[in-house]
Order: C-alpha cells, then sequence, then structure tokens
C-alpha cells in the first residue's frame, strides 16, 4: 500500500487563485452572457418599432447582442486554458470542486449560448414587419376603412 503525506496531497491541488478564476471567472462570464442575450430581447421590444414604424436595430442591440456572444464564447476557452495550465503545472484540476462547478455552468450555458447565437442572427435578419409597417393598413389607406 503506497502512503500519501499531507503535503504531497496537496500540491497536486491548484492554488486558491487558480480555484477563485474557476469558480468565479467561468460562471461570471456564462451568467453575464446570459444578462446581455436578456437585455437584447428587452431593447429589441422597446427600440425596433416606435409609432408603427420599423427602425431596425438600434446600436443598444448590437452591442449587447455581440458582447453577449463574447462572453458565451469566452466563458468555455478560458476553462479550457485553465485546464490546461493546470495539467501542464501538473495539478489535478478535476479534484476541484471549483472545476466540477465550472463545468457544470458551461454544460448549462449550451442554451444561454444558443440565445446569444440566434440573438446577433436577428441583428441581420429581414425586416419581421414586412416592409408594411405594424398592421398593413398603410397600403390601403383610409378608403378601405369603414364609414361610420
Amino acid at each position: 500500500m503506497i502512503r500519501t503525506t499531507p503535503s504531497a496531497a496537496l500540491s497536486d491541488a491548484p492554488p486558491a487563485t487558480w480555484r477563485r478564476w474557476t469558480a468565479l471567472g467561468v460562471p461570471g462570464l456564462v451568467a453575464l452572457g446570459t444578462a446581455l442575450a436578456l437585455l437584447q430581447g428587452t431593447a429589441f421590444a422597446h427600440d425596433t418599432f416606435h409609432d408603427c414604424h420599423y427602425f431596425g436595430p438600434s446600436l443598444r442591440m448590437h452591442i449587447a447582442a455581440w458582447a453577449g456572444l463574447a462572453c458565451g464564447l469566452a466563458a468555455p476557452m478560458l476553462y479550457v486554458a485553465l485546464c490546461r495550465g493546470a495539467a501542464r503545472r501538473g495539478w489535478d484540476h478535476t479534484a476541484t470542486r471549483a472545476s466540477g462547478l465550472a463545468l457544470a455552468v458551461l454544460i448549462l450555458g449550451v442554451l444561454p449560448l444558443l440565445l446569444e447565437m440566434f440573438g446577433v442572427w436577428v441583428l441581420y435578419a429581414p425586416d419581421p414587419s414586412g416592409g408594411y409597417d405594424c398592421s398593413g393598413l398603410a397600403v390601403l389607406g383610409p378608403a378601405a376603412l369603414p364609414a361610420g
């Protein structure tokens, strides 16, 4: 039976700074990307139509969509970089709760990442109103309305 000393077991574990970046950085990026995707949804509801006229995507929508997608893509890249750095230094990154938490958040973060990708697609999609403003009555004019 091989005995390990407590100091040998602790040397294989990543230091507190690595655990902090893994436990806070990766979930933080996923949460920030999700919040920006939700902000883009509210911006779409308030910025694109005014008085039955389509104004197109606003600058706030562009910033929220692209920044959310950048955060959503940066989270897995940060996790991979941290795990590769830990492996390069001989640390066992799977032995920490921070790594498990970050991996769980990354798996759950796939759905917000798809939402962020959809948000960027919405920026460049054609006019959802079909070009006839809100109701299409602008084409028919007031003669089509019933008198009374």
